[in-house]
């Protein structure tokens, strides 16, 4: 891996924490992104799961934390098994978010991928024109845009669109994979639950 790249740390008793994250073969840096509540110098010692967005998917790999500095960076050592999760075809997932399909189209994104999403819009879209859609993941983060171009209609529903991702900024689409990860883990955790 060159260079950190976006992802999280998944520490026992604190959470999921929002890095970046620096990755060799047996060693990893992350600077978090957020301040605990609570100093993490007792996390040293602990086992922690690394999830690192790439082109390729989601790297998921184990580590242990060998140490804390300024109370933001973590030193890991990882463990040699790596898994990833998504492999060529993105991952996609149920979804209602916000989204507008210029010029001035409301619309909300029902199913998203890395690759692409089923919007719900109403009237203005026909098989084959090039959009630009800006998508909220979350209230409080910034919009994505991306340019697309309308697939097909989605389904027997003449409001849902299949729509597939031209351009996407590299950050941005890390974004989309990190929400559907996300999705996909809580849907886990729900079905294991009952």
């Amino acid at each position: 891996m060159t260079g950190p790249q976006h992802g999280s740390i998944d520490v026992p008793d604190v959470g999921s924490l929002p890095a970046l994250v620096e990755l060799d073969a047996d060693h990893a840096t992350a600077v978090l992104l957020l301040r605990t509540v609570h100093a993490l110098d007792d996390v040293v010692g602990r086992q922690v799961a690394i999830d690192v967005a790439t082109s390729r998917g989601l790297l998921h790999c184990d580590a242990r934390v060998a140490g804390v500095r300024d109370g933001e960076v973590l030193d890991l050592e990882v463990a040699a098994h790596r898994e990833l999760i998504q492999r060529r075809d993105f991952a996609r997932v149920d979804a209602v978010l916000e989204a507008t399909v210029a010029p001035g189209i409301a619309a909300a994104a029902v199913n998203i991928s890395g690759s692409g999403a089923v919007l719900s819009a109403r009237g203005g879209l026909a098989p084959g024109d090039a959009i630009e859609l800006s998508l909220k993941l979350a209230p409080h983060e910034p919009p994505i845009v991306i340019s697309g171009r309308v697939v097909r209609r989605a389904g027997e529903n003449e409001h849902l669109w299949a729509i597939h991702f031209e351009h996407v900024h590299q950050a941005d689409r890390e974004r989309i994979v990190r929400y559907v990860f996300e999705r996909q883990r809580i849907e886990i955790q729900r079905v294991k639950g009952t």
